[in-house]
């Protein structure tokens, strides 16, 4: 009897470590599919843009729609609001972000509008009223309203439109394309947005 006993609690072990071998077995290919994953899975960083309300995440080669309109407010509120002053901090800042394709060219022009700048005591300050990022073009566009103002005239006010173009390299945006011009969007998906958004806002008033 009690060898009869010893078989059954002999065969139960045997069959107990069958099974954890299979069970660890699994286990350990499981861990090894999530380390996998873990080291190759593309880090994706979220965050609150301060230009906007919208949360926004980027990773090393893109991002969200968010991040980029969050991009394109700061780069035009910088853009538009210069004085004497602050020019030379304008370039300084904006370089960083250049794309090496366009930075040359893009300095140059800065360089030449900072000469206009501190010569003529030129003000600039930029309202902007719609952020607007067009997905098939890869463009972000800001549209409000600019005032210029020199030493001696009366101030001048006028629509205005910064279209930037943002790639993202290594978790930072890359700008490599900007353009301004005194005028609306010159893109119909984007202009007809802008004016069902002002025709919202003006029924509500």
């Amino acid at each position: 009897m009690k060898y009869m006993n010893f078989l059954k609690s002999y065969e139960g072990t045997l069959n107990e470590n069958k099974w954890s071998r299979i069970v660890i077995g699994c286990l350990l290919v499981i861990s090894i599919l999530l380390a996998f994953m873990g080291f190759t899975r593309k880090t994706i960083i979220t965050m609150q843009p301060v230009t906007l309300i919208e949360e926004a995440w980027v990773s090393d080669n893109n991002s969200s729609i968010s991040y980029k309109e969050g991009w394109g407010f700061y780069l035009a509120h910088m853009l538009g609001n210069v004085t004497p002053s602050t020019v030379s901090f304008v370039k300084e800042k904006l370089g960083p972000l250049l794309s090496p394709k366009v930075y040359s060219q893009t300095m140059e022009a800065l360089e030449s509008q900072s000469v206009q700048i501190i010569n003529d005591k030129i003000s600039m300050r930029f309202e902007p009223r719609f952020v607007e990022y067009e997905e098939s073009a890869n463009k972000i566009y800001v549209f409000g309203n600019s005032f210029i103002r020199g030493v001696n005239t009366d101030e001048h006010k006028t629509n205005r439109t910064y279209e930037f173009v943002l790639r993202i390299s290594n978790y930072l945006p890359v700008l490599e394309f900007m353009d301004v011009y005194d005028d609306r969007p010159r893109t119909i998906e984007v202009l007809e947005r802008i004016e069902r958004k002002e025709a919202s806002k003006n029924a509500k008033k």
